[in-house]
């Protein structure tokens, strides 16, 4: 509500400044996505879609730290702008930020409507101001919503991604394709160029980590889960998660009976480096995370542990894709793209828990050969 009261008293200076200084006619736009990975990915059609239509524009881009990596390389983009959220949390890291975009676009396009986006682009004089209306909006963003000047509705059924490509109309782009994009670094090509060399077998990436505790599938899974494929496929393993996730990788790799390669690259590659190696899977499994949408993007089959996220809003769309959810479970799916809660309200996360290692070997089953010998066990 501060901020609110700071965007009405600030607006009448707005209005004076934007009449001296923000006529602006330049080619040139920037795109605010400054959500997770996953989004960020399901976002990146909107990159392309807009060097299509309008090829001599200049295209920034506004990302969290820690999701940035994923777009480094996007051909796409001529500038990418990084939002920390610890610095702009306060009245004078907004005021820095917007001082540092003023001047510089006639349109942005807000494709995550937060305080500090909104208030950015509108104090920095941006004369065109598209903002998607989310489906999940509280009071405050609500009217803070008049500080910008066009709006794109997000109704059911369309997905968080049709619904950024709809906002384009805005900009006179229509007819978009919906598919995702990621690039790798040239250094990972060069380093990974010989990762699945020396064996025939199809590999499958298992991704161990999960960002929001709240869709975590359990350790305990995971090794029973890997054993399985270990077991009922001629398959190799690659053990995907961040730095704290290498102890269970290395727990996992340490249960095994088999001989079969396992490789552990758990915080071994960054961000920019992984579709260097995801691109050579024949499968991937995990729970609804940024590197599952980073495999739909680059064309590997995957099978998504949905647990409480609604599905109608972000979901992986390639053809092989496979969506494992408990929609018997009353309170599923109480996760959407614009409201993500941390915790389970009722404190036991069944509809994660709930899911089987016996639910997800059978969709492996259906994508990857099993031994003649193990389709009865």
């Amino acid at each position: 509500m501060l901020y609110l009261l700071i965007a009405y008293i600030s607006s009448p200076i707005v209005f004076i400044l934007s009449r001296l200084f923000g006529r602006r006619s330049g080619k040139s736009v920037i795109v605010f996505q400054t959500a997770k990975i996953g989004d960020l990915i399901c976002t990146t059609p909107v990159f392309r879609e807009i060097k299509r239509a309008h090829p001599d524009w200049r295209l920034s881009v506004a990302v969290d730290p820690v999701s940035e990596p994923v777009i480094r390389h996007n051909p796409h983009i001529d500038e990418i702008i990084v939002i920390d959220r610890k610095k702009t949390s306060g009245f004078t890291g907004k005021l820095a930020l917007s001082a540092r975009l003023c001047a510089r676009y006639p349109a942005a396009l807000i494709l995550l409507p937060n305080t500090t986006n909104i208030l950015a682009a509108y104090w920095a004089l941006i004369p065109k101001r598209v903002v998607v209306y989310p489906d999940f909006l509280g009071p405050t963003l609500k009217k803070l919503l008049n500080f910008t000047t066009h709006v794109e509705y997000h109704l059911y059924p369309k997905t968080a991604t049709e619904t950024y490509l709809a906002s384009l109309r805005h900009f006179d782009i229509s007819k978009c394709s919906i598919d995702k994009e990621v690039y790798p670094s040239p250094q990972a090509m060069r380093r990974f160029a010989d990762f699945y060399t020396g064996t025939q077998a199809p590999f499958i990436g298992i991704i161990i980590s999960a960002g929001n505790a709240m869709k975590d599938w359990g350790r305990a899974n995971f090794a029973a889960l890997t054993q399985r494929i270990l077991d009922t496929t001629d398959a190799a393993i690659v053990l995907f998660g961040t730095e704290k996730d290498r102890p269970l990788a290395v727990e996992i790799i340490g249960a095994s009976n088999s001989n079969r390669r396992i490789d552990n690259l758990c915080g071994q590659a960054g961000l920019e480096e992984l579709p260097a190696v995801i691109k050579g899977l024949s499968l991937m499994i995990g729970v609804d995370t940024g590197l599952v949408y980073m495999a739909d993007a680059l064309g590997v089959p995957v099978i998504d542990i949905a647990g409480p996220c609604d599905m109608r809003d972000q979901r992986p769309t390639g053809e092989s894709a496979q969506i494992i959810q408990r929609r018997d479970i009353e309170c599923v799916p109480c996760s959407h793209t614009f409201r993500a809660p941390y915790e389970c309200r009722f404190g036991d996360s069944h509809c994660v828990s709930g899911i089987t290692v016996a639910d997800v070997l059978k969709r492996v089953l259906n994508i990857i050969p099993g031994r003649d010998d193990t389709r009865t066990r």
